[in-house]
């Protein structure tokens, strides 16, 4: 649970994107955020060749693949660049705290209240930073079913390209 704990800590200084966004605005976010994915390809390079992270924070399918924090940078660019920033908040804020309360929820051994526990929690927060209410019901709710069914098939489609991606996506179609 320790290793969990701190997986989803690492996972939830993403919520830093909104304070960045609201104080310096939509370009300089989209070129933090751009340069910082630029980062992670350059990590993953250098971390697929000479192992630097510890085994406890990868996960099993991350050893041999791609690092979550890479799929994560991909969502938060393309969601920055082309959608508007409520629904980039409703995105990252699904991802980064909505996929830690689940992941811990999981780990915690109550696996059935982790999906209701990420909707409920997000909920919150979203409404917390006064977004519109219906847009961030729904996103919640895209945002936890990208999150519970994340495999097509024989093939996994990481989380944290799937969650933020549906999650912002929804929230810009009912506010549009």
């Amino acid at each position: 649970m320790r290793d969990e704990l701190l997986r989803k800590l690492i996972h939830s200084i993403g919520l830093g994107y909104i304070p960045l966004y609201i104080y310096t605005g939509k370009s300089i976010t989209l070129f933090a955020v751009a340069t910082l994915t630029a980062f992670a390809i350059l990590l993953e390079i250098i971390r697929r060749r000479y192992s630097i992270f510890p085994r406890w924070i990868l996960r099993h399918y991350e050893i041999n693949g791609v690092g979550a924090y890479f799929y994560y940078g991909i969502s938060a660019t393309l969601m920055t660049a082309f959608l508007p920033m409520d629904a980039c908040f409703a995105g990252i804020v699904l991802i980064s705290l909505g996929d830690s309360i689940a992941g811990i929820v999981k780990k915690s051994g109550h696996v059935h209240f982790a999906h209701p526990a990420m909707f409920a929690v997000c909920l919150l927060a979203l409404l917390l930073l006064h977004l519109d209410p219906i847009a961030s019901l729904f996103a919640c709710a895209a945002g936890v079913m990208a999150e519970k069914f994340c495999r097509v098939g024989k093939f996994y489609i990481n989380d944290n390209l799937t969650v933020p991606l549906a999650s912002a996506l929804t929230y810009a179609l009912f506010i549009s």
